[in-house]
């Protein structure tokens, strides 16, 4: 069943409705929530896969869905929403007297106050491909929690700026152990990379309790921020990669090359610094320089 939690009337584009799917009830009480940014579609298809699964068999506790957050932004296709243009990620906790963006932050964090686990599940941009990866502190709770997840990459980081100012940030001052995961890319659908982050959250569930475990799902990388190494262009160009995300590379492997647009000239080879799982791929061609191309998580060790 589908509840309107929020609603809000706009002059241009008819009522907004921040809509929930609830699945069991009591003990534990999970939250997924996806579409914060309008042109990350992965996470919508997440969730409606995870509402899938619990229509056939029920949760020992509750989930919530919150599978569209950004709802105008996504018929977009724009990471905004049309209101002030403004990133709803940024506006938390919000203001339900605020302004419309501020006022859906709001009444989003009302409707998860009362969750055990928050999980904010995100794309890459449109110009990168993300292997799916749980995003969590360096320490705490959240640290198990995404590793009984099972996904491609545990990434361990120093909190950003998006982790304080974001939902997830939020989740965690009201409380909650929360945090992010994502994969694929902005703007489209990567219907494998789906399926992978909704397995991890079945993972999620069992480990909760709340339901049986899939047998699918592998950790190649679990690292820290200090493990992840970053290749960068050194000139402006035309890049073309030469590796895909879940490679496992070795020093010296040519990860692509930037070439001339006009022409196709090699002008530079961009190869892998050392032993490690490629977690980022630049899929947009047309590069400047010190944009990012690869990312590698450095493991020497086998799992």
């Amino acid at each position: 069943m589908v509840d309107d939690i929020f609603t809000l009337q706009t002059p241009f584009a008819g009522t907004y409705r921040l809509q929930r799917l609830r699945f069991g009830q009591g003990r534990p009480r999970l939250a997924l929530v996806s579409g914060l940014h309008g042109n990350e579609l992965n996470g919508i298809h997440v969730l409606n896969l995870v509402g899938s699964s619990l229509r056939a068999q029920r949760p020992l506790g509750t989930v919530d869905l919150f599978p569209v957050v950004n709802a105008f932004g996504v018929d977009e296709g724009r990471k905004r929403g049309p209101f002030q243009d403004e990133d709803l990620n940024a506006v938390f906790p919000g203001d339900a007297n605020g302004t419309a963006t501020q006022r859906i932050a709001a009444a989003l964090l009302e409707a998860t106050r009362d969750a055990d686990v928050c999980v904010d599940v995100h794309s890459g941009s449109p110009f990168v491909h993300e292997i799916p990866q749980a995003r969590v502190p360096l320490s705490g709770p959240e640290v198990e929690l995404g590793r009984r997840m099972r996904l491609p990459l545990v990434w361990r980081r120093p909190p950003s700026q998006s982790d304080v100012m974001g939902l997830v940030g939020s989740w965690r001052a009201a409380g909650r152990r929360a945090f992010r995961i994502e994969g694929g890319r902005g703007g489209t659908l990567d219907k494998s990379d789906a399926m992978v982050l909704a397995n991890g959250i079945r993972h999620l569930m069992a480990a909760l309790g709340m339901g049986p475990s899939p047998r699918e799902g592998e950790t190649l990388a679990d690292v820290t921020h200090e493990d992840m190494v970053t290749h960068r262009s050194g000139t402006g160009g035309f890049f073309v990669p030469e590796t895909r995300v879940g490679e496992r590379v070795e020093p010296g492997h040519i990860l692509g090359y930037v070439a001339a647009a006009v022409g196709g000239e090699t002008l530079e080879e961009i190869r892998s610094e050392r032993t490690g799982i490629v977690t980022m791929v630049r899929c947009h061609p047309m590069v400047h320089a010190q944009e990012l191309l690869v990312r590698v998580a450095g493991t020497e060790y086998a799992f």
